[in-house]
């Protein structure tokens, strides 16, 4: 992406998919994971199936922060096998208008690495 270009909504969810694949295929070993990703005019959601049936989702949207301030909204939840509720792990605020994707990368590389992946 070139510089001093604003991020959208798809394009943060472009930036946080491509961690993702970028983090699967390092690991140089098969998680046996199942990616489905999904986009609206409101949300972008990328949901990961494990191999022992837990999932990650992670959720992308426009949301006002406690300032009032336009930002992107990456929350991400966790499920355990037989447990559907879906315990949100982390979450970050990038602001509209920036060009955030280091921050983006960042954030996913964290959260996975503590994923057991």
């Amino acid at each position: 992406m070139e510089k001093g270009i604003k991020l959208t909504l798809v394009d943060v969810g472009d930036a946080a998919f491509r961690v993702l694949q970028r983090y699967l295929f390092r690991r140089g070993t098969d998680p046996g994971a199942e990616v489905t990703v999904t986009s609206s005019d409101m949300q972008e959601s990328l949901f990961v199936r494990l191999a022992d049936s837990s999932t990650i989702l992670t959720k992308i949207f426009p949301h006002k922060n406690f300032l009032e301030e336009g930002v992107y909204r990456i929350e991400v939840f966790r499920t355990k096998p037989g447990d559907l509720r879906g315990n949100r792990v982390a979450f970050v605020e990038i602001p509209k208008g920036t060009d955030a994707v280091e921050e983006i990368r960042l954030f996913i590389e964290g959260v996975l690495s503590q994923s057991d992946l």
